[in-house]
Order: C-alpha cells, then sequence, then structure tokens
C-alpha cells in the first residue's frame, strides 16, 4: 500500500501539509484492516489516532437516550477521529466497519514533530475541521448534536496547541 499517496490523495492532508510533511507523516503511519462489524472507537473514549479511510465503508453513529443513531456513513478518501487527536476531546461518536475495512492509522505522536516545526499546521488543521463540521452539519441535520459546529478555527487551533504541548 502506498501510505503517502493515499494521505496526498486525502483532502484533510493534501490542503494542509506540503510534500516534506507528507512524507514525514507517511513514514510515521500505518495500515490497519478492521472485520465486518467491528468497533473501531467508541463515544466517550479518549483517542489516540486518527483514520483516513481507504478500503469499505465505515458507520458513525452517537448514543442518545433513545438509543443509537447512525449520523454517517463514511467512505474510502474520508477520515475519521481527527477532532480526538487533534484536540485531546473525547471521541464524540462510536465508528464501525460496515464490512472489511481498511485504513491509515495515523496517532498523535505521527503529528507532534510536524506540528513543533511549523505552529502554523494547528491553525490549518482548525480551518479544515471548522470547514468540514460545518458540511457534515449541513447535510445532516442530525449530526448537528455533535460535531463541533460553533467551535472556530481559533479555539480548534488553540485547543490543539494547548493538547500537543502539554
Amino acid at each position: 500500500m502506498d501510505i503517502r499517496g493515499i494521505l496526498n490523495s486525502t483532502a484533510f492532508f493534501n490542503v494542509v501539509l506540503d510534500a516534506g510533511q507528507l512524507d514525514a507523516l507517511a513514514a510515521a503511519a500505518r495500515e490497519v484492516r478492521f472485520g465486518r462489524g467491528e468497533v473501531i472507537m467508541r463515544q466517550g473514549e479518549m483517542g489516540a489516532v486518527m483514520y483516513a479511510l481507504t478500503d469499505g465503508k465505515v458507520v458513525v453513529s452517537v448514543h442518545e437516550p433513545g438509543g443509537e443513531r447512525v449520523v454517517a456513513t463514511l467512505a474510502p478518501g474520508e477520515v475519521f477521529g481527527e477532532m480526538a487527536v487533534i484536540t485531546g476531546d473525547r471521541r464524540s461518536a462510536t465508528v464501525k466497519a460496515k464490512g472489511k475495512a481498511t485504513a491509515i492509522e495515523i496517532g498523535k505522536e505521527a503529528l507532534a514533530p510536524l506540528l513543533a516545526a511549523e505552529p502554523k499546521l494547528a491553525e490549518r488543521f482548525g480551518a479544515v475541521i471548522e470547514q468540514r463540521s460545518s458540511e457534515l452539519a449541513s447535510r445532516n441535520k442530525e449530526a448537528r448534536h455533535w460535531v463541533s459546529v460553533g467551535v472556530g478555527r481559533e479555539q480548534i487551533a488553540a485547543r490543539m496547541t494547548s493538547f500537543y504541548s502539554g
């Protein structure tokens, strides 16, 4: 698997990172596989990794008083788990593999050297997360309950800077 090529074709990364940063991130990332129905992350957990989906689909759900509610189905090229690894927030949703799925796993330790070398990356990641959250909320009114709409790029960048400096 060409991890570098996959990261370069993933909008979340290619609009933020330059070629050298993509190379460094690819070197620190790894491929992971999930079985049908496997829970990849649970709502409320702390998270130290994010994923770029490369094959298969995953279902995103949130726990509500009436039970679990599916809020999105993600396909290859999409990322998930980014808020927890970027800001240190708890997982806002549960993600399960719909069938067999493959992803690139990116840990906090892979992002730390990039942020140390280029502090403005926090602002760029914040802008991307703000845009993605807004797009998701506008596509899916149920998602408004769990995405960080109302949290702007400055707040995301501040959380990211705090999380990675301490």
